[in-house]
């Protein structure tokens, strides 16, 4: 991330900064008010800021629910420049290679275990399509954990993501950045905020990199991104706020090394575990992943007096992707057996996934359209007082994938210990029979939230989501009869909260909640999951109960968190390995936990967050007699996060900030079965930085990552995991006027 969008973001005047959770606004006539160039700053104690959710108000302590915030600040000390990276800053949250019938990489993401295909938003908007999203313009990050469906509709498993962007302000700013470090990486951003009048600010953020990934052969990434928006009626009881992005993203996919069992050994492990290099990249030089994203947003926002406030939220994108992998696996039999050629020393070669769906290239266009309208009306009725919230959503998402073949079909093997990249004598060709799949959904989904206070400190929430989902799946292709098949599915997710707030700073809560996940909702990254032979799949179903805690101390500087849980899930989704193929296998799955943290300020220099998550997960019914008791895959029992700085010689030429923190991830499994597994994470960064310069205006860091440079995985499959970069550092220089 731009180190000079620290300083451009904090110029945001308080008036616009508390519009999204203010409890009331009196009724007036459209209000002008005069420029601002001023620093707000918001409350170190995350709990006390706003979910940036106009259908979630009021801010998280108030919210009967576990949800991480990741602000502007511990972006910017990071240096982050992915979703990805920014989300290690939350336990619980593993990432995927990419799944499902010629699956992708990019953001796959579960939480507490389970699958968020389709679960990241963008200021309270889905993010259609799949691809791996920059933070140029990520102002902060809000992560809900636990089944969401009132708020967000379909799937929301485990939770949901939301990016709140960069939009403008009242005031003038002007920054830049450029970054550089170990890889090589080299990043510049731009963040300009001009007012034009006292009401109208618009707002730029431009972004360019290349990078390679240190101890990682042959990862290379390339990308570009524009983002211009306005705003209009600024600090008024109308607002509107229009903004575009453009993004592209050329880079070569990494699926990773593969899962080797040792003799004797009933486990399989990463093959890095037992000295392949973790540099090995087994892809071939027609691998490629290219990205194009156009996303257009319309946000309004209406307080027509002192009890309402309505908004009404419209996104348009289109996504293209041109993609091709090397997913690679290692046979029991044969030239590709790794256990053979591994531990007997013989000739070291491993096989990649042949001509498969999971490996062939393919063309992929997605567009998807939006509508949320959302009321907030706060009211009395007796001595009863509420807070209501209704709204109406909709969507239209439209998918699109040719695939093609490879000619020969069949791919060579690779050396395990010293793989070749070489496609010569190999093209892209056009595929025969059904190689076009054609996906419409359509959605239709009306909430109701009401929270009722019984008394000044005790108030009780409910609320329902009715939701109507329509899917079509299509399938042809030269010398392949045409296949259509469609589905149809109503169903209802209710919510329930009983919450005790004894004062301001104190909240314990009780909650209940559901979601459903019908068979077809991820068509972006698996378009498969609704064929002939499962289109009369059920819906997932996923309950979760919550009992929590949150409570500011030391003056409200510092929120501190808690929550046991209970995620249930039935009829759930399993992916083949090696073909992709989605079935539903009947198993119910149960995660239980707890989850603690602590975010604020120790004292005015001292910032500190950290949080921990234990998660106990069981497969606790399954067709599969073996699997019966096995743990859940990709749920780790234990993970943590710490991120501290503290500012020395504050407002002294000698000023500088020094911080650094950890993130731990226990072992996991990688399969249903509990017969491969990786290893514990454990990653050490650290950061120094000096603002100098008359009013403070520049700011040089330095930032390193991984620094004992541990043997760590980042995105993990059934059969396979990417080994994470090694030792890493980077050097920004930024000023922002």
């Amino acid at each position: 991330m731009a180190i000079s969008d620290t300083a451009s973001a904090q110029v945001a005047p308080p008036a616009l900064a508390q519009a999204e959770t203010a409890p009331a606004f009196a009724s007036s006539p459209t209000i002008a008010l005069p420029t601002l160039d001023v620093q707000a700053q918001e409350p170190a104690n995350t709990l006390q800021r706003g979910t940036g959710l106009s259908r979630m108000p009021g801010t998280v302590q108030e919210t009967p629910q576990t949800i991480n915030i990741i602000p502007r600040e511990i972006l910017e000390q990071q240096n982050v420049t992915t979703l990805d990276q920014a989300l290690r800053n939350v336990p619980g949250i593993t990432a995927s290679i990419g799944e499902g019938n010629g699956g992708v990489n990019g953001d796959q993401f579960r939480i507490r275990g389970f699958a968020t295909q389709n679960d990241v938003y963008v200021d309270g908007l889905k993010d259609f399509g799949s691809y791996t999203r920059d933070a140029f313009n990520i102002d902060s990050i809000a992560v809900m954990k636990g089944p969401s469906a009132t708020t967000f509709g379909q799937n929301n498993i485990g939770g949901a993501i939301n990016i709140n962007t960069k939009t403008p302000f009242l005031g003038n700013s002007y920054g830049g950045s450029i970054t550089g470090g170990l890889g090589p990486l080299y990043r510049g951003t731009v963040d300009i905020n001009q007012q034009l009048d006292s009401t109208t600010a618009v707002r730029l953020n431009l972004m360019g990199q290349y990078n390679r990934v240190v101890d990682r052969d042959k990862i290379e990434s390339g990308r570009f991104a524009i983002a211009p928006s306005i705003g209009f009626g600024l600090g008024t009881n109308v607002s509107l706020t229009v903004d575009y992005m453009h993004f592209e993203d050329r880079r070569i996919p990494d699926y990773g090394v593969p899962i080797v069992t040792a003799p004797g050994q009933t486990v399989g492990k990463p093959v890095t575990e037992y000295g392949v290099s973790r540099k090995n990249w087994y892809g071939w030089d027609l691998d490629r992943d290219d990205v194009t994203v156009d996303r257009f947003t319309a946000r309004l926002r209406y307080v027509p007096n002192d009890w309402l406030t309505v908004t009404n939220d419209t996104r348009f994108s289109y996504v293209t992707r041109n993609f091709a992998a090397s997913p690679t696996s290692c046979s029991s039999t044969g030239a590709g057996n790794c256990t053979q050629y591994l531990f007997d020393n013989n000739p070291l070669t491993v096989p990649t996934v042949q001509a498969s769906a999971a490996g062939n290239p393919f063309h992929q266009e997605t567009w998807g359209l939006q509508n949320v309208t959302t009321a907030v009306a706060r009211f009395h009725t007796g001595f009863l007082r509420h807070e209501a919230t209704f709204g109406l959503d909709a969507w239209l998402q439209h998918d699109e994938r040719t695939g093609y073949a490879y000619n020969p079909a069949t791919r060579p093997f690779v050396s395990l210990f010293n793989p070749s990249h070489s496609a010569a004598g190999f093209s892209v060709v056009a595929a025969t029979g059904a190689n076009v799949r054609e996906t419409d959904q359509r959605y239709l989904g009306g909430f109701l939230i009401d929270r009722v206070w019984l008394t000044p400190q005790l108030s009780v929430i409910g609320g329902v989501r009715v939701s109507n989902y329509d899917i079509d799946y299509k399938t042809y292709g030269s010398g392949a009869a045409t296949t259509i098949i469609s589905s149809n599915n109503t169903f209802a997710d209710p919510r329930a909260s009983l919450v005790f707030e004894p004062t301001k700073t104190q909240t314990y809560y009780f909650s209940y909640a559901t979601s459903h996940s019908p068979p077809g909702s991820f068509i972006t990254t698996q378009p498969a999951t609704f064929t002939v032979g499962n289109s009369g799949l059920s819906p997932e179903t996923n309950t979760i109960y919550e009992l929590g805690a949150k409570v500011g101390v030391i003056e409200n500087r510092l929120g501190l968190y808690g929550a046991l849980y209970r995620i249930e899930k039935g009829n759930a989704f399993v992916s083949d390995p090696i073909s992709g193929t989605i079935t539903q296998s009947g198993d119910e799955q149960r995660n239980q936990g707890i989850e603690v943290g602590v975010t604020g300020a120790i004292t005015r220099d001292w910032a500190f967050t950290a949080n921990y998550t234990y998660m106990d997960s069981e497969t606790t019914k399954s067709s599969t007699a073996a699997n019966l008791g096995k743990r859940v895959q990709y749920v780790p029992k234990h993970a943590a996060a710490l991120w501290t700085t503290y500012e020395a010689m504050r407002d002294t030429p000698y000023q500088f900030t020094v911080g650094g923190g950890i993130t731990y991830r226990s072992q996991a499994f990688l399969n249903a079965a509990n017969t491969a597994e990786v290893p514990a994470n454990f990653t050490l960064d650290a950061v120094i930085s000096h603002n100098f310069g008359e009013r403070r205006q520049w700011r040089v860091a330095v930032n390193g990552y991984n620094l004992t440079n541990e043997l760590n995985y980042d995105a993990l499959f059934g059969n396979r995991v990417n080994p994470s970069a090694g030792r890493t550092v980077l050097f920004s220089l930024a000023a922002v006027y």
